[in-house]
């Protein structure tokens, strides 16, 4: 029994201070640097978990739209869990800040679904591909007919809509100004 106490104490410590650290270790890392790397982190599992919806449900007969729109909607939890735990700390009330952050998601899919609505009906790759034809030298036509997608409006939305993600996550989730009472004076300013 002693010994349970003694390994749970210890264990308890341990954590204690891992997580301590981690805080510390964290902090030291620039809030737009942990903003990015969460981004990339986020929209690797985020294609990870697409790709594996559309493999399941597609097949069933079901829009990739409508696939992509019931995803989103399921992540937007999880993408925000990780903003809380990475970048900007975990929310003291974390349903309140998950409702706060839940529309820049929503708006985000909205301006990537009309950006890609579109850069496609401007046939936006093959205005690039035409670009660096001219630029590089020529490119066989048939080669181009067979890549198809819409890789580079694809590049285009996702830095539009990170950028549009990152301002207003800067803006609802910045910590509340604190305005000074009229004659308190400033730490450090006493001198």
């Amino acid at each position: 029994n002693d010994i349970q106490i003694y390994l749970h104490t210890i264990i308890y410590l341990h954590i204690t201070t891992l997580k301590s650290h981690t805080c510390r270790s964290l902090n030291d890392i620039s809030q737009s640097i942990r903003f990015l790397a969460v981004g990339i982190a986020s929209q690797i599992f985020f294609m990870a978990g697409y790709n594996f919806s559309i493999h399941i449900f597609e097949p069933r007969g079901y829009p990739a739209s409508t696939i992509y729109a019931a995803f989103y909607t399921c992540y937007i939890p999880f993408g925000h869990m990780l903003q809380g735990l990475f970048v900007f700390g975990w929310p003291e009330q974390y349903f309140s800040s998950l409702l706060s952050n839940a529309p820049i998601g929503f708006t985000a899919m909205a301006l990537g679904t009309l950006l890609t609505g579109f850069l496609s009906r401007v046939r936006f790759d093959g205005m690039v591909e035409d670009l660096a034809a001219s630029a590089f030298g020529k490119v066989n036509d048939d080669d181009l007919k067979e890549e198809g997608g819409e890789f580079y409006a694809s590049l285009v939305v996702l830095v539009v809509t990170s950028v549009w993600t990152y301002l207003l996550s800067q803006y609802v989730n910045a910590a509340p100004v604190v305005e000074k009472v009229k004659g308190e004076k400033e730490p450090g300013k006493e001198l």
